[in-house]
């Protein structure tokens, strides 16, 4: 499956929370599904974007996981940027893994990574999807919410270097933003 998007971000709000000059991009992007000869690249990307990246075997091994779904996001080049890894269990989904190359991000490449990893999973019969993150991530926790994500529970001392509690989220599929677009 290959999905092309336009990416228009909102402009960011004077004092964001990455301190940040506002930024606006306006690229054409590609997100297909990932395979075999985009390891390197996945690969770099979360050895920069993870204080504890999971490990090359770990990282190849989820291309072949039989729930599990892989994409990437590939600029106008074809350079991979950033990549999501998606399981569908029954109807129920679980964000794996997310990364933007640090180099990518500030452009909406998260949020059309994440919208159609998402959808191919609604489509597929996910009523409700689950994610953890840092507690200190406000940016990704903000972007999780604006897609109808809640925070549901919270697992203590989960992340390591550092030590750091989980925010459990959850988005049942009704209350996606897109959802009416989904029928």
């Amino acid at each position: 499956d290959v999905y092309k998007r336009q990416v228009v971000p909102a402009p960011q709000r004077s004092g964001s929370a990455l301190g940040k000059t506002p930024r606006r991009c306006i690229m054409p992007v590609t997100v297909r599904q990932a395979g075999r000869e985009d390891l390197p690249a996945i690969i770099a990307i979360e050895e920069a974007s993870f204080s504890v990246p999971w490990s090359h075997q770990s990282l190849a091994a989820e291309l072949d996981n039989p729930v599990a779904k892989y994409y990437v996001l590939e600029g106008e080049t074809g350079q991979v940027l950033g990549y999501a890894d998606v399981w569908l269990i029954a109807d129920e989904g679980q964000l794996a893994n997310i990364a933007i190359h640090p180099s990518a991000r500030g452009h909406g490449y998260g949020e059309t990574l994440l919208r159609t990893a998402m959808e191919a999973l609604f489509q597929d019969g996910c009523t409700s999807m689950f994610l953890e993150v840092r507690q200190s991530n406000a940016p990704a926790q903000g972007l999780y919410r604006k897609l109808g994500y809640e925070g549901v529970a919270v697992r203590k001392d989960y992340y390591s270097q550092p030590v750091e509690d989980a925010c459990i989220m959850q988005c049942q599929k009704e209350n996606y933003q897109w959802f009416s677009h989904l029928r």
